[in-house]
């Protein structure tokens, strides 16, 4: 396929979705993800990741969202005070040496960065977190996060977290946020 008409499509496909992965338009165009990756440079098309904040920026608004560089998954939907979805496809750095299984700490990072991204505060903090892994995940399986804050009271919320991998929940957790003293 010639490159401007790759080109050309690769820009179709992230008007169409902008929450499309590399991975996602190299498999439908059957080129590399590394040729996708020059496309989109070449094109000024940031990554998803960027792309996404930038579609919930627009949709919701100035939020108090987390940097970039603080944001762990790509945020795909967010309704701040109310609910958000973020997605990560795990890869090998994410699992322990000489392992395909990843470790838990992503799965917190990502509850964590949907749960600080729900709660309209300037700066917040998790001084509480009850939190159950249910089953181990692989390297190459996709972590769908859904964060809904299901109580307010005196300056805080509670937000629940349920992070699943194919039809499997694999993480719950639930996130009491404050604003840090000094924020609002």
């Amino acid at each position: 396929m010639e490159r401007q008409t790759r080109r050309s499509l690769v820009r179709a496909a992230l008007r169409e979705d902008p929450f499309i992965t590399d991975r996602e338009l190299a498999d439908r165009l059957a080129v590399s993800v590394q040729t996708i990756r020059l496309d989109r440079l070449a094109l000024g098309i940031p990554e998803m990741r960027a792309r996404a904040l930038g579609v919930a920026e627009q949709a919701y608004g100035a939020t108090r969202l987390l940097a970039t560089r603080e944001v762990f998954g790509e945020i795909l939907d967010l309704e701040p005070a109310l609910r958000g979805l973020s997605r990560i496809v795990t890869t090998r750095d994410m699992a322990f040496r000489d392992s395909d299984r990843v470790q838990g700490h992503v799965l917190y990072a990502q509850a964590e960065t949907l749960a600080l991204a729900l709660v309209d505060v300037e700066r917040p903090v998790i001084p509480l977190a009850r939190m159950r892994f249910r089953r181990g995940v692989a390297v190459g399986e996709t972590l769908i996060c859904k964060a809904t804050v299901i109580r307010r009271s005196s300056g805080r919320q509670v937000v629940l977290a349920i992070i699943r991998a194919g039809g499997d929940e694999v993480f719950r957790g639930k996130f009491e946020v404050l604003a840090e003293e000094g924020g609002q």
